[in-house]
């Protein structure tokens, strides 16, 4: 009835009223800043990571004997692993391939 729905009303109202105080207080908050001493400073780097200042390139750079010796052996190495297995994948796909069409 009329009684009931005014009662439900004030009700209604109280609480958007409490909900309201509620977001003004958490929203007008001051922003919480840290201190200065706080804040990250990356460190300073002391060796740059440049293959430009290891021993072999002051020596005598990439033509020099002793980076040769390292440097062609694994780069031959590692072009022959990734033939060998192009070759392998490529043979296991075709003859999976070739299997399946029959």
């Amino acid at each position: 009835s009329e009684e009931d729905f005014l009662e439900r009303r004030r009700e209604v109202e109280r609480l958007l009223k409490k909900n309201a105080d509620w977001i003004w207080d958490w929203s007008s908050r001051p922003e919480n800043i840290p201190p200065k001493e706080f804040l990250f400073k990356h460190p300073r780097r002391t060796a740059t990571l440049s293959m430009r200042n290891t021993s072999v390139m002051k020596k005598g750079g990439i033509f020099s004997a002793e980076f040769l010796k390292v440097f062609l052996p694994s780069l031959l190495l590692s072009h022959l692993l990734a033939i060998g297995l192009g070759i392998y994948i490529g043979r296991r796909l075709t003859t999976t391939a070739s299997s399946s069409t029959f």
